[in-house]
């Protein structure tokens, strides 16, 4: 994506940083380590772009987060009995910002205390639709996180929608606002990214495909390591 989310994607627009952030990286040992025997070309692009780009063939990898329908041109990890493999996937987290002056509780359970309020949500997230179909009320017209943190210090949201592995990975991002911005403990929502592959590319290529999705199943704990140069002391 041409989005800073840092700390697993950095940097804005066309150009690709150095270094790139931490899941590019977790992409690029995924690759090395399936026997593609080549290391992968980076394309930014818009969010919203990534799934008509990957079933168009303009790419052949990009991360796709868990949505209720999939085109036949791309490829997804399949389990023994031919659905989507569950497992072989990145679990993620979608947790909620908020306003420390709001003094929300820990035990505050986003899902049901953000119904009928408005939250802040990156433009293109796959899984804005499921939060739809929760019954939750999103603003999508922030590009990306910090934009959104700012209409949560205006008054304009009452909570900011983002993404993390871990909760503790949001550490550096919530430092900058010294306090003013603060995460609930609760997470909003579970979701799975597969690592996907337009069809073509994957026929093309299936015995390598097949041992990245089980890569990743392996090393489940790689992003974690892959990180520890993106924090700061």
């Amino acid at each position: 994506m041409d989005q800073n989310r840092p700390p697993y994607w950095l940097g804005d627009g066309d150009k690709v940083p150095d270094p790139p952030g931490a899941a590019v990286d977790l992409i690029r040992d995924a690759v090395l380590g399936a026997g593609f025997g080549c290391a992968p070309i980076w394309v930014r692009l818009p969010v919203a772009r990534l799934k008509v780009a990957l079933t168009n063939g303009d790419i052949d990898l990009a991360p796709l987060s868990e949505q209720s329908f999939y085109p036949a041109e791309i490829a997804l990890p399949k389990d023994k009995v031919g659905n989507i493999d569950l497992e072989r996937a990145l679990h993620n987290k979608v947790l909620v910002l908020v306003r420390a002056k709001d003094k929300l509780p820990a035990s505050t359970n986003p899902m049901q205390f953000f119904k009928g309020k408005m939250l802040g949500i990156p433009q293109g997230n796959g899984y804005a639709a499921r939060l739809r179909e929760a019954g939750l009320t999103l603003d999508e017209g922030g590009r990306d996180l910090d934009r959104n943190i700012e209409k949560l210090k205006l008054g304009r949201v009452e909570g900011v929608v983002v993404a993390a592995v871990a909760p503790a990975h949001l550490k550096e991002t919530l430092d900058k606002y010294k306090g003013e911005v603060v995460q609930l403990p609760q997470p909003l929502l579970n979701i799975r990214v597969w690592l996907a592959f337009n069809d073509n590319f994957y026929r093309a290529h299936t015995p390598q495909s097949e041992a990245l999705w089980t890569w990743l199943d392996k090393n489940r704990s790689r992003l974690g390591y892959v990180m520890q140069k993106y924090r700061k002391d």
